[in-house]
């Protein structure tokens, strides 16, 4: 191959990569939607991937559990002063220690509320500074490698011409 040739072949898989890689992000998008829009209505979260009347994977709106947010770090380190001044770090900057921090966040995710049990005393505190914050939810896509020869195997088949055909945008013209 030559040097010209090999140069043609990496613009057509450049431009090819990159106007897929635009048709993937609309389409994630798309399946997002229709995921929320099914859970809505009728509590569908999980639907099988067809290739050709075969399934070949799943589809999966993945609705995270919420995390521990700090929103308040001053409330937060005033409040840890009082509970577990031990945990407290003063340099040029004060601040809680991160194992703890990470600690105290994780039981909280756990419990459920922003409450922290005390381990000597079993006291239960409100925790001040600390939130339970929702993640957005995501798609989770899930193709085993039988799915993907699947899908190799229809590619080089030509059978996936009317299943995806991404556009190519025109060509822009210059001006001069």
């Amino acid at each position: 191959m030559s040097l010209k040739d090999k140069a043609t072949r990496v613009a057509i898989l450049d431009t090819l990569a990159k106007t897929i890689a635009d048709e993937l992000k609309h389409a994630k998008a798309d399946l997002e939607i229709g995921l929320r829009t099914a859970k809505a209505e009728t509590g569908t979260q999980t639907i099988t991937v067809d290739l050709l009347g075969t399934d070949i994977g799943k589809a999966t709106l993945v609705q995270p559990k919420p995390a521990a947010t700090v929103t308040d770090e001053t409330a937060l380190l005033a409040w840890v002063r009082t509970v577990a001044p031990t945990e407290v770090t003063t340099r040029l900057l004060t601040e809680i220690r991160p194992a703890w921090l990470a600690q105290l966040k994780k039981q909280i995710e756990a419990v459920g509320t922003a409450e922290w049990a005390d381990p000597e005393t079993g006291v239960i505190h409100d925790v001040p500074g600390i939130e339970l914050v929702g993640r957005t939810a995501h798609t989770r896509l899930t193709v085993p490698a039988e799915g993907k020869q699947a899908i190799a195997d229809a590619w080089r088949n030509r059978l996936l011409d009317t299943v995806v055909t991404p556009e190519l945008p025109a060509a822009e013209q210059e001006v001069a």
